[in-house]
């Protein structure tokens, strides 16, 4: 069977690709598109797609629906052939599912493809009655529904007709060959239990497909479309529960909730035709369930793709009670939704009223369907905290004190569920206003949670070796002398040699896995952790016990399944945590070795264990025992631990770095302080920059990127760019939250892929692939860590890189004594590690938190007024706030030895050195554009406005000794005047002379690092059409021509470097000194052009008189 990652991955192609082998042309018209339909012939186009919602329709035809509804649809196949195909199509692997399976595990699961295959084929049924063009009771029915629900949306949704005949879908399922077990398993008919009878649950109604997270139709729900009342039946009637169907564990509306991968909160509603109602007006995070009561089954599969949820409850008038029962239902669903872990809100509907005729008020009913009709109706309905919400309720019709105190002990216990203490806090006041004071209401969540405590604690009348004697005799099971034993027909059978010890489960909704101790009857004992996966084969099961030691099952799968149910029951639970740094969800920083949560740090146990809250545990298996001695996994998490061996105090490191590294230290401090808040940084500015240090070789900028980084891990080396790949690079900086990683040797010839990654960081994204470890489905890596980049290249070759940087530049390579002193304290330092600085900073998150974005925005408009008038790059200006304003909001509670107004200073400093240098290389990028552009157009000749040599050695006018390459070298030879006259002259409407006049052109390609100095050489004159400039002489009676030259003094460039940083290419012809050796009369330091198969013969000059004379005869 193919997986559910295989599926979900089809489920999240865009609509585009899934059509493309299709040929279909089409127009966009606003932000639909529009192709002939490929279900029909016709003149206009009527087939449409919404690529923002993954959906087609026909507007002529009426069928509709997601990418695999169209192949279903198209090609006539069920819902697996459709996903296998359209992987196929767009190359996705198809991932089946292959575990070892009992004989009765494949009957189970044949059984399940054949309910899902006739479910299916009975919508199609359902869905084709609707739309039966003569046929007065399908009118009727198109009537009702599109009178409820736009067309397209009914099409798309897959709306069908149950007709009145029931004989009709009996006689269509024979024609399948679907047989009448069949269609009782899969829900849709009954067997009376008298005659032995099937008969149809579903005649003459409205049929609304059941869909599971991936689409696919498992059931249905019915409204009738008569008179239910007087013909007595149910208005809604649901399919009977099935092995792909339970009313009570399935959500409706989670196919298409689950799509809205961007959605904060999910709407929950009361029925199907809410749910309806909402996602066709584009508010397609919206569920349901088929009664009344959330189950716990049901809040599970919530909990896989939402933290928060919304309730819009239905305003039922009350009677005999003070609230109706869709308020009822709520304040009992919400409170175990808070329970839970989610984060709850109510909007509440407003009543319908109608005015008697003595001014009274009636109150009726009112619902999602009948009043959200509009995006905006929704959005106008109040939201508030459902804790509040209850309160508000509950308080309003309290007649006693004593009803009060019931009312303030129940609201009590769902506030000691809240994690967060600033909301909760905030829902203390706001409950105070409403009844009581704050002091008492934190007074009774005390009360709440100490009770909580109490009921934890207390045991059950029997003790825990009565409480295991009867699971083992509930589960036919014994331990006798440390092995398991079973009993058949009163003989103890031995099944291992062996009992476990149930510890924990691992809760990971894509790798669950279970802790257990494993004792032998010789009293070995080992902590082991297996798969889920590994429970459920009898072979893997052996094989992974005898791999241990001396641990032995000899019995049967049947029996392996009773000693799962007896361990299973009662089994503690903690939760893995995926990635090390901060976790938002659980408010937590996880190291390798344990967690800080705000106050203080709580070290895993032996297993790897740590109790973060009562009943609340988390799994890092980092350290655990059970892995001591496998050095091959967990080797990131392993390094990102806490210890505090240094001692040292924050003030006194920052002193010492600044110390060493001057003004560059108090900027890379501060971007330190902002990666330990990145996730807080970034929801504020979208943006997070990289910090660039660069410098020559023993500066010293690796060892203040390694400094920083001890705030996580210590005595590791960076990764070398040059030969770390994209994908590497990809999962080093996605292992961990809030952190701090480091990239050394960048050079602008890196591969283009690494380039475009590195861009990419500044916008949080990382690569793109498939996500193994869950869905399959291709996703961008989310990266909410810092970067800092390390080389001795400047990342101007690419400006998109250079202006999402943080630019520092070390220059200084000689360093006194007691620098070099200074240097090795710092080292040593930072070798023991300093993550006990780095919660002493995590510590003041609330405030933070709290503060930041007012102080980004103070700390912008501050720097706007110092840099007003300047052209300063728009990302240069948004990346240089964010370590400002990090200082700003942690000024006033970290002691550290400079303040806000020293740190400005550097800051904005920083700031216009970077933007120069931007501007400086942006410009002569377009100098050296333009001068290939006037070189193509035969403008820029060769030996009038350029030459180019090859050295070995090379002396300027300034030199007073030769300047030696380690192998031969081109040198440009730049002719300063004649090429100032193409910028300067006729038609030279470029951004050079637009930007900048030449003088400061000049300096710029002075201070470039390919610039060698100043040569004199000898350059052809040429005329206003650019032909070279001739003088006629007669000797000895024969008048010869001579070409006319100047020896200006030549801008010389290291042509190499030119060629890898602005991709210049002058060489129409490459000469050595040798070949030129009468004319320039300096053959000291001449070589010959180095060998390479790829160099052409030289071809002529347009300056090359004929048999290599100067003087030509006339």
């Amino acid at each position: 069977m193919i997986s559910d990652k295989t599926i979900e991955a089809v489920r999240n192609l865009d609509i585009e690709d899934v059509l493309k082998s299709w040929g279909l042309e089409f127009r966009r018209r606003g932000s639909t598109m529009f192709a002939s339909c490929p279900f029909h012939s016709e003149k206009t186009p009527s087939f449409s797609i919404t690529p923002g919602r993954n959906l087609w329709y026909c507007h002529s035809c009426h069928r509709g629906g997601d990418g695999i509804r169209f192949y279903m649809e198209r090609e006539g196949m069920d819902f697996l052939q459709a996903v296998e195909a359209i992987a196929k199509a767009n190359n996705l692997h198809i991932e089946y599912t292959r575990e070892e399976q009992t004989d009765e595990q494949r009957e189970a699961a044949k059984l399940k493809e054949s309910v899902l295959a006739t479910v299916a084929l009975v919508h199609k049924f359902f869905f084709d009655q609707l739309r039966v063009e003569l046929s007065d009771e399908a009118c009727a029915a198109r009537e009702y529904a599109y009178s409820r629900w736009p067309e397209d949306f009914c099409s798309t949704c897959g709306i069908g007709l149950a007709p009145k005949d029931g004989k009709l879908l009996m006689e269509y399922c024979k024609s399948k060959a679907v047989t009448e077990d069949l269609l009782v398993q899969s829900g849709i008919y009954k067997r009376d239990e008298k005659s032995g009878r099937i008969y149809t649950l579903f005649r003459n109604r409205l049929v609304i497909p059941i869909r599971d997270r991936f689409g696919r139709v498992i059931a249905f729900t019915a409204r009738y479309l008569g008179d239910d009342k007087a013909d007595k039946v149910g208005k809604y009637v649901n399919s009977c529960n099935s092995s792909v169907f339970t009313k009570g564990e399935s959500v409706f509306g989670i196919d298409r909730a689950s799509r809205c991968r961007d959605a904060l909160y999910y709407n929950i509603v009361e029925g199907a035709p809410d749910v309806l109602r909402l996602q066709s007006i584009g508010l397609e995070n919206t569920v349901a369930t088929l009664g009344t009561a959330w189950s716990g089954a049901q809040f599970d599969i919530l909990k896989k793709h939402i933290q928060s949820l919304c309730f819009i409850p239905d305003s039922d008038p009350p009677k005999d009670e003070p609230f109706g029962p869709g308020f009822k239902a709520v304040m009992t669903n919400g409170a175990e939704a808070v329970r839970r872990g989610f984060d709850v809100t109510v909007r509440e509907l407003p009543f319908q009223e109608e005015k008697t005729e003595d001014d009274a008020v009636i109150l009726h009913k009112n619902d999602a369907d009948e009043y959200i009709l509009t995006p905006e109706t929704y959005a106008a309905i109040p939201e508030k905290p459902f804790i509040l919400w209850l309160a508000e309720k509950k308080f309003s019709v309290a007649s006693s004190l004593a009803e009060q105190r019931v009312i303030v002990a129940e609201v009590a216990d769902l506030l000691r569920h809240i994690s967060d203490d600033a909301i909760a806090d905030e829902c203390i006041a706001s409950l105070a206003k409403i009844n009581g004071t704050v002091k008492s209401w934190k007074a009774a969540v005390s009360r709440a949670k100490g009770e909580a405590r109490q009921r934890a604690a207390k045991s059950n009348p029997k003790n825990d070796a009565e409480r295991r004697k009867e699971l083992l005799r509930v589960c036919n099971l014994n331990i006798i002398d440390n092995c398991f034993y079973t009993y058949d027909e009163g003989e103890a059978v031995r099944l291992s040699n062996f009992y476990l010890e149930s510890l924990y489960h691992i809760k990971d909704e894509t790798n669950g896995t279970r802790l257990f101790r494993m004792v032998n009857k010789f009293n070995e004992s080992v902590d082991i952790e297996f798969r889920e996966s590994e429970l459920c084969s009898l072979t893997t099961f052996q094989q992974r016990v005898g791999s241990v030691g001396n641990y032995i099952w000899r019995a049967k799968i049947d029996k392996l399944n009773n000693v799962k149910e007896y361990l299973y029951r009662g089994t503690r639970s903690a939760e893995r945590v995926r990635k090390m740094g901060w976790d938002g969800i659980n408010g937590f920083f996880a190291f390798g070795n344990g967690v800080f949560n705000g106050d203080r740090f709580l070290a895993v146990d032996d297993l790897g264990i740590v109790e973060t809250a009562p009943g609340r545990s988390f799994y890092i298996p980092a350290t655990s025992k059970m892995y001591e001695n496998n050095p091959e996994i967990y080797q990131f998490e392993r390094l990102f631990i806490h210890e505090n061996r240094s001692g040292i105090k924050l003030y006194d490191f920052a002193i010492q770095l600044v110390k060493v590294f001057g003004d560059n230290a108090k900027i890379a401090f501060c971007y330190l302080l902002a990666t330990l808040y990145r996730d807080v940084i970034f929801n504020r500015t979208r943006h997070f920059p990289i910090l660039n240090l660069f410098g020559e070789k023993g500066t010293g900028k690796t060892t203040l990127a390694t400094s920083l980084q001890s705030f996580f891990i210590h005595s590791v080396d960076p990764p070398n760019l040059g030969v770390t790949s994209v994908p590497a690079m990809n999962d080093r900086v996605s292992q961990a939250v809030n952190s701090l990683v480091v990239f050394d040797e960048y050079k602008n010839d890196l591969d283009v892929r690494k380039i475009a990654y590195l861009k990419g960081l500044w916008g949080g994204g990382g690569q793109t692939k498939k996500n193994q470890n869950t869905d399959g489905m291709a996703a961008q890596t989310i990266i909410s860590t810092g970067i800092a980049l390390c080389g001795q290249d400047k990342p101007t070759q690419d400006m998109a890189l250079f202006t999402r940087v943080l630019f520092l530049a070390f220059s200084k390579t000689s360093f006194s004594k007691p620098e070099r002193d200074a240097y090795e304290d710092l080292v040593a330092m930072c070798s023991l590690g300093n993550t006990h600085l780095t919660l002493e900073v995590l510590g003041h998150r609330q405030l933070f938190e709290k503060n930041f974005s007012n102080a980004y925005s103070l700390t912008k408009s501050e720097l706007s007024k110092i840099v007003e008038g300047e052209k300063i790059h728009d990302r240069i200006f948004g990346n240089w706030i964010i370590p400002l304003a990090a200082f700003r909001t942690l000024e006033s509670v970290l002691s550290l030895p400079f303040s806000y107004n020293d740190l400005l200073t550097v800051a904005v400093a920083g700031m216009r050195l970077q933007n120069e240098t931007a501007q400086e290389s942006s410009e002569m990028g377009d100098f050296w554009e333009a001068l290939q552009g006037f070189h193509t157009q035969g403008r820029a000749i060769d030996k009038a406005h350029f030459r180019i040599k090859w050295h070995r050695t090379f002396r300027s006018t300034t030199m007073k000794e030769d300047m030696i390459f380690a192998e031969p070298t081109p040198v440009l030879y730049l002719n300063s005047a004649a090429v100032a006259g193409l910028f300067n002259g006729r038609g030279a409407s470029n951004a050079t002379a637009n930007r900048s006049n030449w003088s400061t052109m000049l300096s710029y390609l002075r201070s470039h690092p390919s610039f060698l100095g100043l040569k004199q050489d000898r350059f052809t004159i040429l005329l206003a059409n650019g032909t070279p400039d001739y003088t006629f002489e007669t000797v000895n009676g024969t008048q010869t021509k001579k070409m006319k030259v100047n020896r200006p003094k030549a801008m010389c460039f290291n042509y190499a470097m030119l060629k890898a940083e602005f991709g210049l290419n002058l060489e129409t012809e490459v000469i050595t000194e040798s070949e030129e050796l009468a004319e320039d009369q300096d053959p000291a330091d001449a070589v010959s052009s180095p060998q390479s198969p790829a160099v052409p013969p030289k071809p002529s000059s347009l300056f090359d008189p004929p048999d290599k004379e100067e003087d030509v005869p006339f």
